[in-house]
């Protein structure tokens, strides 16, 4: 149980280190890091220097192990339905996955993120402009300003409540954006 406890954290290491070190060679399952690369979408060439460094310690690691491995783990990862999800979370497109599907299904749930995004943008200036609106309301019912004072918050008024107006129709609009996706997702 110690070794396969060990072999989990090389694997863990594998996608967050440069290389591994001499115990992590020793015991490296070249067909688990493999997959495990190519599940999570690593680029074969980092992931080749990462156990390249395994030379440094006279044991050679099984390319051919890996690769057959990790190109197993890059089918799992290059699937369309992961393509969207991964996109929907923010994730990069990082090039890894030579299917046109897949480039298409990350292109669409990036379009829904990035109106996700716009969204919340939207909100959070909506709060901004609302309480500034209300800090000007209540300056323009004080009476200690002067006229100019008073012509430059009606000015300063009139502005924010033209964007307002204009964020508010902007969000309105969004769900237009929001169209309906052209690939089938399918869940288990």
């Amino acid at each position: 149980m110690p070794n396969r406890l060990f072999i989990l954290s090389c694997i863990a290491l594998l996608n967050g280190c440069t290389t591994l070190s001499q115990d992590e060679c020793k015991v490296a399952s070249w067909q688990s890091l493999g997959y495990e690369h190519g599940v999570n979408g690593g680029d074969y060439a980092d992931g080749i220097t990462k156990i390249a460094a395994c030379n440094d310690y006279n044991i050679t690691p099984n390319i051919a192990q890996f690769k057959s491995s990790y190109e197993r783990g890059l089918a799992v990862y290059c699937q369309p339905e992961n393509g969207f999800t991964l996109a929907m979370r923010g994730v990069s497109y990082n090039g890894v996955c030579n299917s046109r599907a897949f480039r298409k299904a990350w292109e669409e749930g990036n379009d829904r993120y990035q109106i996700q995004q716009r969204r919340i943008e939207i909100d959070n200036r909506l709060t901004e402009l609302k309480q500034q609106l209300s800090e000007t309301n209540q300056q323009l019912n004080s009476n200690n300003i002067t006229q100019t004072q008073r012509k430059e918050l009606n000015t300063q008024q009139r502005q924010l409540e033209r964007e307002l107006k204009d964020l508010r129709r902007e969000k309105s609009l969004l769900p237009l954006l929001n169209k309906a996706s052209t690939f089938e997702i399918t869940f288990p």
